[in-house]
């Protein structure tokens, strides 16, 4: 009787053992999403040849699509995600992506939807949790990398057809699932060089973080229209910093002035980095603004405090946020967008340090 117990028990352990879909992967030599875009009918991205072989194991292993998790993919319609493209594992020490973050979560949770955040690098993004399951209703991202890693990813998220939040970044394409919600960076970087030329500069020094941020770039695109179309046109040097930490700003900074150069001002594509380059400039002796002007970008609240007071350029990050939150709560409830691209406006704010 034990040893017929012992026989049914490993049967039932047999029979109850399903096919996953990881399963199907390994057979394949596929990715898990690879298996998803052919059950699913996303074909834009699967090779006939590659579709072949796919179907071919499905059958072979017998796999079955389990129905729950289409009706779990229906019990998280009330949860948006965030993904924050960066290769930094810091992702939320940043001042913009909080205040984006809180901005968005506040909407979703008055209208009692969660929000799950997540950091990730392009390398990693196709075999991702984000790409392997569905458990959420839509996806906002902020995108940074180089131009082609991040038009990868997008094409990944668009091949979902899900809601999708773009933040900072301009998307050529029309796509009836996608919505684009950015700060006009471009006009705010020409708000920077009109207010340096007033001062009379001649010398500007712009201090980037080697992330290849879209909304800096635009930043750093507004400021060099406005002095090549200058006279004289005034000299512009760009220097990368290897993060946005107060030590690698101070440390490029550092290895510019010892050059021998010393700039009529700095603008710190931020206001983080504004603030790390004055507290080196008087470490070194300088005054801010009789020897050199600082200006930065961002403006938020817990900035606005510090001595001396920053001049800097008022971003809209958290009206973003609360922007993409209703944006996606009206798609959840009508299928589409209220608006496709949205532009919010910034404005300088003058402190003390020009």
């Amino acid at each position: 009787m034990k040893n017929m117990v012992k026989v049914f028990k490993k049967r039932v352990g047999l029979a109850t053992k399903r096919t996953t879909i990881k399963d199907v992967a390994k057979a394949a030599n596929v990715s898990p999403m690879t298996i998803s875009n052919v059950i699913n009918n996303r074909l834009e991205f699967v090779s006939s040849k590659t579709k072949l072989r796919v179907e071919q194991e499905i059958v072979r292993l017998n796999y079955r699509r389990q129905t729950s998790a289409r009706n779990l993919r229906v019990s998280h319609q009330h949860s948006v995600g965030m993904i924050v493209l960066d290769e930094s594992p810091k992702f939320l020490t940043d001042f913009f992506t909080t205040e984006l973050v809180a901005g968005l979560a506040n909407v979703l949770n008055n209208a009692d939807y969660t929000m799950t955040i997540q950091g990730i690098n392009s390398r990693n993004f196709a075999d991702s949790m984000i790409m392997r399951s569905f458990e959420v209703g839509g996806l906002c991202i902020m995108l940074s990398g180089a131009e082609e890693e991040r038009k990868k990813v997008l094409e990944q998220l668009l091949s979902l057809k899900q809601p999708l939040v773009v933040f900072q970044q301009e998307v050529n394409e029309k796509n009836e699932h996608l919505c684009m919600i950015r700060q006009d960076d471009f006009y705010g970087g020409r708000l920077v060089g009109e207010h340096f030329l007033d001062m009379g500069v001649r010398d500007i020094l712009v201090l980037r973080p080697n992330q290849n941020w879209p909304a800096i770039e635009n930043r750093i695109k507004g400021l060099k229209e406005v002095l090549y179309n200058s006279r004289g046109q005034p000299k512009l040097s760009i220097t990368d910093t290897e993060s946005e930490s107060f030590a690698d700003v101070q440390i490029a900074l550092s290895n510019y002035l010892n050059q021998g150069s010393l700039p009529g001002a700095i603008f710190g594509c931020n206001d983080q980095i504004a603030y790390a380059s004055i507290l080196l400039l008087r470490d070194k002796g300088y005054n801010v603004p009789q020897d050199v002007r600082v200006m930065g970008f961002n403006g938020f609240e817990a900035h606005r405090h510090l001595i001396p007071n920053l001049t800097t350029v008022i971003s809209s990050a958290y009206e973003m946020g609360q922007i993409a939150g209703e944006s996606m709560l009206s798609y959840f409830s009508t299928g589409y967008f209220p608006n496709s691209d949205t532009i919010l406006p910034v404005k300088i704010c003058l402190g003390d340090t020009t």
